[in-house]
């Protein structure tokens, strides 16, 4: 296998737990995540940007991030031709990897296990499971969940379906 990781379950419960750390440290309590919140407490211990990026339809986010003497800043982007809950996956996603301290690996053995790993961290951060299961039980519409999370119904679907809702 060449040193891949093949399971992703131990990386899967890590980046759960990061999501829940972090969601807990910027004090957020109830849906919807402000990644304003989430961004600005990040900003206390990272030197972030967050930028508008127009590109092709190939790309719906980035991050940059920049060494030089003894600082490090990062820059995410995000496709501003994307839908609104788009956007905000994407950004979650980013900080994913800015916290997992992932180098682009696109083409290289363990870059699939790399996004997998941002995409669970950014569906926890989102959609933290212990306030899905509270919210479900009060009000079990997908429509007006995905409205309160303000997230996709796909990724609302996903989440539901990995917490064994429905």
């Amino acid at each position: 296998m060449n040193g891949e990781i093949t399971d992703l379950g131990p990386r899967k419960k890590s980046a759960k737990i990061i999501a829940q750390k972090l969601i807990k440290e910027a004090g957020v309590k109830a849906a919807p995540v402000s990644l304003q919140c989430i961004i600005e407490h990040l900003q206390l211990t990272h030197d972030l940007e967050v930028r508008r990026i127009f590109t092709s339809k190939k790309v719906s986010g980035l991050l940059v991030v920049c060494s030089e003497m003894d600082k490090e800043y990062s820059t995410i982007g995000f496709n501003a031709n994307d839908s609104w809950y788009r956007r905000r996956f994407t950004i979650a996603h980013e900080i994913g990897h800015l916290l997992f301290g992932h180098a682009c690996t696109k083409g290289q053995g363990n870059g699939s296990h790399n996004e997998r790993e941002a995409d669970v961290f950014a569906a926890e951060l989102l959609i933290p499971t212990k306030l899905i299961k509270m919210d479900f039980k009060q009000l079990p519409n997908l429509q007006q969940l995905s409205n309160l999370y303000r997230v996709s119904q796909q990724a609302l679907t996903i989440k539901l379906i990995e917490c064994r809702l429905v």
